[in-house]
């Protein structure tokens, strides 16, 4: 017995001599520094395969994207939700294209600069910053053009930051850039005027001296009049016959908003920013004194960058109903196609 546990001993011993070698030679070429520098280059997802319900979504690990030209690659801290990544992820642009899956939805993230590509100079690596980004923004990292991103002032937290970009720079679009013949002291109703687009037209037209009248539904009327609507009337009734007014500013689409805007002006606009499922405008035209139009937002660093800034003075606000973990991508659709949460959903990596 004791040769037998001697001869037992010299084998173990052996074996453990004959392994040493080897992870001395794996560390000498660098494996497991390589092993290290690979997993640094990868990065979370949630992503689908196909078009569907919010069930469709499943967390993945891909390949971390490197900044080219002109870009910076964020690290996301926090990320905004926006209607469109629902219709993004159940196939109502799937008539649009490109369809190509895996798919990365999302248009809004806020972060820290983790690297920057040739020929950026204004921002550097740690800078605290939000965007719309170039890739999908339902990841831990992605891309964004430089020149589209706005650094954050101290005060202003990510979350906050990150619900702005699509939606605020889309309201305010609609006013400034979107309707050029409005002037101050006219008179724009802005359907959905305390949603997280219409809020920011309510906002622009106010700064620009314009008039506003709120379309919203009957519990909202006196949200809107606090946003600064010299009116406001309930979306469930056509507009009462004594309120006028010259252009109209649209964020809800639909039956709804073609019932208001037959009280136009003559002479005046329509302007939405719902699209239908063909690219176009989602009003429709039968009836209307004036052919709608549909407004495509772009992005705009230097826009953005002051939009942050008057959210930070109190001058402007986005509510956010609930933040959520970036695994429950999910339930933040969900809760989106429900409606009615008053506010955003930030989604959390």
């Amino acid at each position: 017995m004791q040769e037998l546990a001697c001869k037992g001993s010299r084998r173990l011993i052996l074996r453990m001599f004959a392994v040493q070698p080897v992870v001395i030679a794996l560390a000498d070429l660098g494996f497991f520094a390589n092993t290290a520098k690979a997993a640094e280059a990868r990065m979370r997802v949630m992503q689908f395969d196909q078009y569907g319900p919010p069930d469709v979504f499943y967390s993945a690990e891909v390949e971390r994207p490197q900044p080219g030209a002109g870009e910076v690659l964020m690290e996301i801290k926090a990320i905004g939700t926006n209607p469109a990544d629902t219709y993004g992820r159940n196939g109502k642009y799937a008539q649009r294209g490109p369809n190509k899956f895996p798919r990365v939805v999302g248009l809004d993230a806020a972060g820290v600069v983790a690297a920057v590509g040739e020929g950026v100079t204004d921002l550097r690596v740690g800078d605290r910053v939000v965007a719309s980004t170039k890739t999908g923004s339902y990841a831990t990292y992605a891309l964004a053009l430089a020149k589209d991103c706005a650094k954050l002032p101290e005060g202003v937290d990510f979350a906050t930051a990150a619900a702005l970009p699509c939606a605020a720079l889309t309201g305010v679009q609609l006013i400034e850039e979107a309707l050029p013949r409005l002037q101050s002291g006219q008179t724009v109703l802005v359907t959905g005027a305390t949603g997280s687009v219409g809020r920011f037209a309510v906002y622009a037209a106010r700064a620009k001296g314009v008039r506003v009248v709120a379309a919203v539904r009957p519990a909202y009327l006196d949200e809107a009049r606090a946003l600064g609507a010299e009116k406001a009337i309930s979306t469930d009734a056509d507009p009462p016959a004594d309120v006028h007014f010259d252009h109209v500013v649209d964020t809800i689409g639909g039956k709804v908003a073609a019932r208001m805007c037959k009280a136009l002006a003559p002479g005046g606009s329509i302007i939405t920013s719902v699209t239908s499922p063909s690219g176009g405008a989602g009003i429709d035209p039968e009836g209307l004194p004036a052919k709608p139009e549909r407004w495509q937002y772009h992005h705009d660093g230097k826009r953005l960058g002051q939009l942050v800034y008057d959210v930070k003075m109190g001058k402007v606000s986005m509510p956010i109903a609930q933040r959520l973990p970036l695994a429950d991508a999910a339930e933040a659709h969900r809760l989106m196609e429900k409606g009615g949460a008053g506010g955003k959903f930030i989604l959390i990596p």
